[in-house]
């Protein structure tokens, strides 16, 4: 369904796979600020959702409703979608818009991402996002 992990400073990577229902999102959700919750500084969060084909209203949903929550949790967050998953980008887009805050971006390509994460991230920090995100789909 999904793994959150930090692996390097305060870079929190997201995989998600699928989240099909409220439960599966509620699940996220509780994962996320229990890592979140860990850290004496807020995380940067590299979220890459290209396998996921589309979420339910509820889901989505839910998932605007968490961004809001964790504005004061997460400094930075890209969220990566596959270009070719025009629905599923127009969900995130919607999601990360009704967080409200400019530090929130949804991208479809890896450099621009990464260019993104740079200005809360260090050097091994970044270099840990490149290839979390270059990993095979």
């Amino acid at each position: 369904m999904f793994h959150l992990e930090v692996r390097q400073g305060r870079l929190l990577e997201a995989r998600v796979h699928s989240l099909t229902t409220l439960e599966d999102a509620r699940a996220y959700t509780a994962d996320l600020v229990r890592i979140t919750g860990t850290s004496s500084e807020p995380l940067v969060l590299c979220a890459d959702h290209r396998r996921v084909r589309i979420y339910s209203q509820v889901v989505s949903d839910e998932l605007a409703s968490l961004f809001g929550k964790m504005n004061s949790r997460l400094e930075r967050v890209v969220v990566i979608v596959s270009r070719s998953n025009a629905t599923l980008a127009l969900q995130l887009e919607r999601i990360v818009r009704e967080a409200h805050n400019p530090m929130r971006h949804v991208y479809y390509d890896v450099p621009p991402a990464i260019e993104f994460l740079r200005g809360s991230l260090g050097p091994a920090e970044v270099a840990r996002a490149t290839v979390f995100l270059n990993e095979p789909l």
